[in-house]
Protein backbone atom coordinates (compact mmCIF):
# COMPACT_ATOMS: atom_id res chain seq x y z
CA UNK A 1 0.00 0.00 0.00
CA UNK A 2 2.87 2.37 0.68
CA UNK A 3 4.06 2.16 -2.93
CA UNK A 4 0.60 3.18 -4.14
CA UNK A 5 0.68 6.23 -1.88
CA UNK A 6 4.14 7.18 -3.17
CA UNK A 7 3.02 6.67 -6.76
CA UNK A 8 0.02 8.93 -6.28
CA UNK A 9 2.21 11.56 -4.60
CA UNK A 10 4.64 11.51 -7.53
CA UNK A 11 1.80 11.72 -10.04
CA UNK A 12 0.36 14.76 -8.28
CA UNK A 13 3.78 16.42 -8.12
CA UNK A 14 4.41 15.86 -11.83
CA UNK A 15 0.95 17.17 -12.67
CA UNK A 16 1.51 20.31 -10.58
CA UNK A 17 4.92 20.98 -12.12
CA UNK A 18 3.57 20.53 -15.63
CA UNK A 19 1.19 23.44 -14.98
CA UNK A 20 4.27 25.63 -14.60
CA UNK A 21 5.71 24.34 -17.86
CA UNK A 22 6.74 26.22 -20.99
CA UNK A 23 4.12 28.97 -20.83
CA UNK A 24 4.98 30.05 -17.28
CA UNK A 25 8.65 29.77 -18.10
CA UNK A 26 8.18 31.88 -21.23
CA UNK A 27 6.45 34.63 -19.27
CA UNK A 28 9.44 34.83 -16.92
CA UNK A 29 11.84 34.97 -19.88
CA UNK A 30 9.80 37.73 -21.54
CA UNK A 31 9.92 39.90 -18.44
CA UNK A 32 13.62 39.23 -17.89
CA UNK A 33 14.45 40.30 -21.46
CA UNK A 34 12.66 43.62 -21.23
CA UNK A 35 9.71 45.53 -22.57
CA UNK A 36 10.66 45.41 -26.26
CA UNK A 37 11.05 41.62 -26.22
CA UNK A 38 7.81 41.20 -24.29
CA UNK A 39 5.89 43.48 -26.66
CA UNK A 40 7.35 41.71 -29.69
CA UNK A 41 6.50 38.31 -28.23
CA UNK A 42 2.88 39.35 -27.65
CA UNK A 43 2.52 40.78 -31.15
CA UNK A 44 4.22 37.77 -32.74
CA UNK A 45 2.06 35.39 -30.74
CA UNK A 46 -1.14 37.04 -32.00
CA UNK A 47 0.18 36.91 -35.55
CA UNK A 48 1.17 33.25 -35.22
CA UNK A 49 -2.21 32.29 -33.82
CA UNK A 50 -3.94 34.14 -36.66
CA UNK A 51 -1.70 32.38 -39.23
CA UNK A 52 -2.71 29.04 -37.71
CA UNK A 53 -6.40 29.87 -38.09
CA UNK A 54 -7.45 31.31 -34.72
CA UNK A 55 -10.52 33.37 -35.50
CA UNK A 56 -10.22 35.70 -32.49
CA UNK A 57 -6.52 36.52 -33.08
CA UNK A 58 -5.21 39.47 -35.09
CA UNK A 59 -2.00 39.78 -37.06
CA UNK A 60 0.11 42.40 -35.39
CA UNK A 61 3.59 43.77 -36.01
CA UNK A 62 5.01 47.17 -35.12
CA UNK A 63 7.11 47.60 -38.27
CA UNK A 64 9.18 50.45 -36.86
CA UNK A 65 10.06 48.47 -33.73
CA UNK A 66 10.67 45.32 -35.77
CA UNK A 67 13.22 47.16 -37.93
CA UNK A 68 14.89 49.15 -35.15
CA UNK A 69 14.87 46.87 -32.09
CA UNK A 70 16.64 43.52 -32.07
CA UNK A 71 14.80 42.62 -28.84
CA UNK A 72 11.37 43.32 -30.36
CA UNK A 73 12.31 41.38 -33.52
CA UNK A 74 13.59 38.39 -31.51
CA UNK A 75 10.47 38.41 -29.32
CA UNK A 76 8.18 38.68 -32.35
CA UNK A 77 9.82 35.75 -34.14
CA UNK A 78 9.78 33.59 -31.00
CA UNK A 79 6.16 34.46 -30.18
CA UNK A 80 5.04 33.81 -33.75
CA UNK A 81 6.71 30.41 -33.94
CA UNK A 82 5.63 29.17 -30.50
CA UNK A 83 2.03 30.34 -30.64
CA UNK A 84 1.50 29.18 -34.22
CA UNK A 85 2.77 25.73 -33.23
CA UNK A 86 0.52 25.63 -30.14
CA UNK A 87 -2.54 26.77 -32.10
CA UNK A 88 -1.94 24.19 -34.82
CA UNK A 89 -1.51 21.51 -32.16
CA UNK A 90 -4.84 22.47 -30.56
CA UNK A 91 -6.55 22.45 -33.98
CA UNK A 92 -5.42 18.87 -34.54
CA UNK A 93 -7.05 17.63 -31.34
CA UNK A 94 -10.17 15.53 -31.87
CA UNK A 95 -13.33 17.57 -31.49
CA UNK A 96 -16.01 16.36 -29.05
Amino acid sequence: MQWISKGISWAILVWMLSACGPQGEQVMIQHARGADYSMGYGDGCQSGRKAAGAVEANSKKNTQSYLSSAQYREGWKTGYKECKFREEKVARLPQK
